[in-house]
């Protein structure tokens, strides 16, 4: 199915700036340190579509992060469109992070970078039935600010944006404006997390491209609400996962990439 939208990674720019924080105890050369993941999960949602036709997908990445804040990120995912010879997403940031003090509490993180999101094979294999433009590829601008013990000890409130200039599958302007929060659920060792954004595209042939569906909107919003807990170094995930793309007319298959699923996640981070 195409693609609507990490990368959290997602995926993720929240998953780079975790990366940071575990990396700050690690041997470092010339004032750089390195960390990395590998992760496996039911399904790769990326802003609340399927990337891999609803099927498991196999995930890692490398950080490099400097003493200064400034950090490089590669991450990589299987996945499926059902376009022919295109199976691999390759993405890197590079980015630069630090904190401020608003006030004697209040302390909050950004995060401000760029990111390219690559998918090898695309550029020989995908043109746009819009505009004639070729491949899958695309770059985006973002920013996040992440605001830490905003209520409960331990929690931590996110706001983001980030925009390209042409988007998944050449689809021209894109913006993306999320809110996330997360936080510890009393003593259990459970973390709980909620997210939603706003996806805002050009026109509705655009989104038709990127996310499918009738089209009928140049906009939609993807959410997400989930658990975690970290046992023996692994990090196991479960999130409900969706979208309010308009589904009229289509058929249970053709609405399951866009519909609400749950999803189930294991990661190594080293």
């Amino acid at each position: 199915m195409m693609k609507f939208a990490c990368k959290a990674i997602a995926l993720s720019i929240c998953a780079v700036t975790s990366t940071f924080a575990m990396a700050e105890d690690k041997p470092s050369l010339y004032g750089v340190t390195a960390s990395g993941n590998v992760s496996a999960t039911t399904d790769y949602r990326f802003r609340g579509v399927t990337q891999s036709s609803n099927n498991p997908a196999i995930q890692g990445g490398f950080t490099f992060s400097h003493t200064s804040g400034a950090y490089l990120a590669l991450w990589g995912s299987s996945v499926d469109f059902g376009i022919s010879g295109v199976s691999t997403e390759t993405d890197a940031t590079l980015g630069f992070t630090n904190s401020f003090a608003l006030t004697d509490k209040i302390k909050p993180v950004y995060d401000v970078g760029v990111i390219h999101y690559g998918y090898i094979g695309s550029k020989s294999n995908y043109t746009n039935t819009y505009n004639g433009k070729k491949g899958l590829a695309f770059t985006e601008v973002f920013g996040k600010l992440t605001f830490p013990e905003t209520i409960f000890a331990g929690d931590a409130l996110s706001v983001g944006v980030n925009y390209s200039p042409d988007y998944w599958g050449r689809s021209d302007d894109f913006w993306y404006f999320n809110l996330g929060y997360s936080a510890p659920i009393a003593d259990t060792g459970l973390t709980g997390l909620a997210s939603v954004g706003y996806n805002k595209l050009k026109n509705a042939d655009s989104l038709s491209v990127v996310a499918g569906g009738p089209g009928k909107d140049d906009n939609y919003v993807d959410y997400k609400l989930g658990v975690n807990y970290n046992f023996l170094g692994i990090l196991a995930e479960v999130d409900v996962v969706g979208t309010n793309i308009s589904k009229s007319g289509m058929t249970n298959a053709q609405k399951k990439p866009y519909d609400t699923g749950v999803l189930f996640s294991l990661t190594k981070t080293f």
